[in-house]
């Protein structure tokens, strides 16, 4: 019995590791066999009589049949096989029959096999139809090089230019016969280890439009390939680690894979299944087949970061993407899939749809006198700040992450051309989009830093090609189509209420994209290089940082603005020069159970000196657009979160709302709205618009915002940081308040509101709201007054009394 049981045992054991052969991502039926050190696989296909298998990704319709004529009866096409072995493969022994049956045209056929995808190896070419009859047979009897189990075989037919019957008709691959066999790996190659889950990564990269590659290697004078692979050092050597795929041909994929691999690029790229958005699909078994036919394409190489559903779906498109996205990770269970999706529907991406990563274009930077989109440039970082502030926060409560396409282009509605230094407008052109300056372009990067973005792209990496000539000495009937296009976008634009056009001649920088039109980096593009590698020397640590619960990165003016975020127990600030134009020396306050603070771009420790009774600082010197990546130590605990209350719901607050108070949605150019309360119109300013009870209680800490923690001086400080437009708001400390000392927070709603009557109390701040304020320790609530602009968050927090203040 015992040794019967040992018998089962191993045989269970051995069903369970044996490992699988694939052909096209999927995996073979029958016709496998294995040793304990070697495997098998033979099988023979005849097109004519039976189905097509599932590894060969053909489908039923799309083999051709002659409705009398039965034996006339095939496929018309190229076949790639893509095999995934248990182990190297040793021995091949392949062949395929193909048959011309609508002329005596002579064509060729070709057998091939590939160890890389890219370069592939012809082992047998022959003429077949007219005078060489209307069959051939092609294959290889052969040992292969050494391999790892991943290795291309393909059928291909070759046909002259114009041939249609070649192309379409009954010139038909009808049966195969394989056989293949190898050495088992003690690896597991079935299992996909060249994946990357996209919450693992933290791209830093181009949206590269494939079509405009080749007009501009053309342009550079450069050859082709030659032009690719200048751009991806272009790339490297500037911090870019990724490229964004879109409008790609499937026979350069496999090479573009290579190149990137051999420069330690990423690669995301469109999937097969971007055409069922556009022209459907006969079955859900024909999408089944566009996943497994990418994946069996790409999915070998180890530069290949994820998939692209498509760009820019709509909602109508949400649910669509979510199957889609089920369909990719059972196709390649190693990668995941994204979408770059625009503002207007972000939000709904980021709440609804199964994809982990959402990346948002944010292009905002309109030309001053733009009515379409946000501009000047103060309005422009408004408005970038605010969407991306509503992604990565909606991100985080949905458990996703959030990256941004950012912008470095510029457009031109109406007249222009290039004269070798400048691009020369005509007048009545619309100045749309806005090529943002070298500021504004680090700006962006360092702001989404700031905001909890965790990748990083930029539209759009090569720039259209340019005319070179007035447009009045065009000859070219093609530039003369495009001339057409610009005066038609002119005319739109001229029909817009109140939309200004040029009334002069201007001249303008290069406008383009991040390549400029010779083929290199911009000034822009260069400009972003140092902020990028920081990022990519610190990949792991940003893309796991969360927004922490409290601040301990404080600005002291109104022109930085600061974040603070935990990453692995790590206390991470970032701080960032919102002024554009001028290179600023700033302090950066801190906490006094501070003990040590390091800039993480340089590595230098940052002398920390006293700042006040209740603060210390560092001080940076900050480029026009710059920033600088922090992380604190502590003496013994951080502190602890009091409360934090956003007004994210419309009727239960931590605070009580007061009469003169109204919580209201607000926002613009499509983000999501955001709420905030402020003073309702023809209320009395000098009545507060909602107090803050229970912040403490002089008899028991039960049902207190702080449990007391902050009501002994000596044991830590109490501070409170009040975010929102302040420009007339007043914050006063209240203490010993029989009726607060006696509420229970948890039932604020429940309580009868009415018009708050002004009490005593200490103004706490009314001025310089970048810097939070301490609450003196007898305060038991805070009274808030508005008189215009709006609250959208405040935050108290404790921080434990630590003795080491002062210059460190």
């Amino acid at each position: 019995m015992n040794k019967l049981m040992t018998l089962l045992l191993a045989a269970v054991a051995f069903s369970l590791s044996a490992a699988e052969l694939k052909i096209n991502n999927r995996v073979v039926g029958s016709g496998y066999t294995e040793t304990a050190d070697s495997w098998n696989y033979e099988t023979s296909v005849n097109l004519v009589n039976e189905e097509p298998p599932a590894e060969f990704l053909i489908t039923p319709r799309q083999i051709r049949r002659h409705p009398t004529s039965k034996h006339i009866c095939g496929y018309n096409g190229n076949i790639l096989l893509t095999v995934q072995a248990p182990g190297s493969i040793k021995y091949i022994d392949m062949a395929g029959t193909i048959a011309n049956f609508p002329d005596k045209v002579v064509r060729e056929a070709a057998f091939s096999y590939s160890l890389d995808g890219v370069n592939f190896i012809i082992t047998e070419k022959k003429p077949f139809g007219g005078e060489h009859g209307h069959t051939c047979t092609v294959g290889a009897k052969l040992e292969l090089p050494e391999n790892n189990g991943f290795v291309f075989f393909k059928f291909e037919r070759f046909y002259q230019e114009g041939d249609r019957n070649g192309k379409y008709g009954n010139v038909l691959w009808q049966t195969f016969h394989i056989k293949l066999n190898g050495i088992k790996s003690s690896a597991d190659v079935n299992k996909d280890s060249v994946g990357k889950a996209l919450k693992e990564a933290f791209p830093t990269g181009v949206f590269w439009a494939w079509e405009r590659t080749r007009p501009n290697a053309e342009r550079a004078k450069m050859e082709f390939w030659a032009f690719v692979e200048q751009n991806l050092m272009d790339m490297r050597e500037n911090g870019y680690d990724t490229c964004w795929f879109v409008n790609f041909s499937r026979p350069d994929q496999t090479k573009l894979l290579q190149l990137a691999e051999k420069h330690q690029i990423r690669v995301l790229f469109n999937t097969d299944l971007l055409s069922f958005f556009y022209h459907g699909a006969a079955s859900l078994d024909d999408l089944d087949t566009l996943a497994d036919q990418t994946v069996s394409r790409i999915g070998y190489s180890h530069a290949l970061l994820g998939y692209i559903l498509r760009d820019e779906p709509g909602l109508c498109d949400l649910a669509t993407t979510n199957y889609l996205y089920d369909l990719m990770k059972k196709a390649d269970p190693s990668r995941d899939t994204t979408s770059v999706i625009m503002n207007a529907q972000s939000l709904s991406y980021l709440r609804d749809s199964k994809m982990p990563v959402v990346c948002s274009d944010i292009y905002y930077f309109g030309s001053d006198h733009s009515t379409q989109l946000p501009s000047p440039r103060a309005v422009s970082q408004k408005e970038f700040t605010n969407a991306l502030n509503c992604f990565n926060t909606s991100a985080e409560l949905h458990g996703k992450h959030s990256w941004f396409m950012g912008q470095m282009f510029g457009d031109v509605w109406g007249r222009h051309y290039f004269n070798g230094e400048k691009v020369v407008v005509y007048p009545g052109s619309y100045l749309h989009w806005r090529m943002p300056t070298e500021a504004e372009a680090q700006w962006q990067i360092w702001e989404a830093l700031r905001l909890g973005s965790k990748g990083i792209f930029f539209y759009v990496f090569h720039s259209p090609i340019p005319l070179e000539m007035p447009p009045e000495n065009v000859i070219d009937p093609a530039w003369k189509t495009r001339i057409e296009r610009m005066d038609q976008r002119a005319a739109r634009a001229k029909s817009w209420k109140n939309q200004k056009l040029t009334e002069t001649m201007l001249e303008l920088e290069q406008n383009g994209g991040m390549l400029d039109y010779s083929g290199r980096p911009s000034p822009q593009m260069r400009a972003t290089a140092g902020v990028l590698k920081l990022i990519r020397a610190n990949e792991k640590m940003l893309v796991h940082r969360r927004r922490a619960d409290f601040p301990v990165f404080f600005s002291d003016d109104a022109y930085t603005d600061t974040a603070t975020f935990v990453s692995g127990g790590r206390w991470i600030g970032v701080a960032v020069n919102r002024n554009l134009d001028q290179k600023r020396k700033v302090n950066i306050l801190l906490p006094m159970n501070v003990t040590e603070a390091m800039n993480l771009g340089s590595g230098e420790k940052l002398l920390i000196t006293a700042h006040g009774e209740h603060f210390q600082k560092i001080t940076l010197e900050l480029e026009a657009g710059s920033g600088a990546l922090l992380e604190a130590s502590f003496f013994k605990h951080p502190g602890m979160s009091c409360c934090h209350e956003a007004f994210a719901q419309q009727l239960i607050h931590r605070v009580d709302v007061l009469p003169a108070g109204e919580v209201i949605n607000h926002g613009s150019m499509a983000a999501d709205t955001n709420r905030s309360l402020r003073l309702k119109k023809d209320a009395n300013p000098e009545e507060p618009v909602c107090i803050l009870q229970s912040i403490s209680n002089p008899k028991k800490a039960f049902n207190t915002f702080t449990k007391n923690m902050g009501r002994d001086e000596k044991k830590g400080t109490l501070y409170c940081l009040v975010n929102g437009h302040l420009h007339a708001c007043k914050v006063k400390a209240i203490s010993s308040d029989d009726k607060v000392a006696q509420s229970n927070v948890m039932h604020l709603k429940n309580q009868e509101t009415e018009p708050a009557t002004p009490k005593e109390g200490r103004i706490l701040q009314q001025k310089e709201f970048f810097r939070p304020f301490v609450i003196p320790p007898d305060t038991t609530s805070m009274e808030f007054y508005l008189n215009g602009g709006y609250i959208s968050d405040i935050q108290i927090w404790f921080v434990p009394a630590a003795s080491n203040a002062g210059e460190k």
